[in-house]
């Protein structure tokens, strides 16, 4: 199956949170158990660097800084938050510090036998901040 194409936008200086939900293309849920999503920001597709990079654990930003609170969560299994629910959160400060007017990204997931799939790819556009 292609990756999903989801083009968004972060405002700069907020905490930026999205929730997706892993689905067969017929809507059955896919459990995100045993699995370990992963994503990175770049400028371009052809950039040597990356503007952000995001796994289960951790945020590390393009100086190789770690993030404080930008990680991936996985869902617990309630009714708000199932076991095919993952959620991107990227802190304030990480949004803050962000100074691209659009970049691109994807989002894979790596099984423990580093099988890895593409589930999503887009732009991002960021939404500069006024008040600093």
């Amino acid at each position: 199956m292609a990756a999903g194409i989801y083009n968004f936008t972060v405002e700069q200086g907020a905490t930026f949170t999205r929730t997706f939900k892993y689905k067969t293309s017929d809507g059955t849920a896919i459990p995100m158990t045993g699995l370990t999503p992963r994503m990175q920001l770049r400028e371009t597709l052809s950039s040597d660097n990356f503007i952000l990079s995001v796994n289960k654990e951790n945020g590390t930003k393009s100086d190789g800084s770690a993030t404080s609170n930008t990680i991936f969560t996985l869902g617990d299994g309630t009714t708000d938050f199932p076991l095919n629910a993952f959620k991107l959160t990227i802190d304030a400060d990480t949004t803050a510090s962000m100074s691209f007017d659009t970049a691109v990204y994807d989002i894979e997931i790596k099984t423990a036998s580093n099988v890895v799939t593409r589930l999503l790819q887009g732009k991002i556009k960021l939404s500069k901040e006024v008040t600093r």
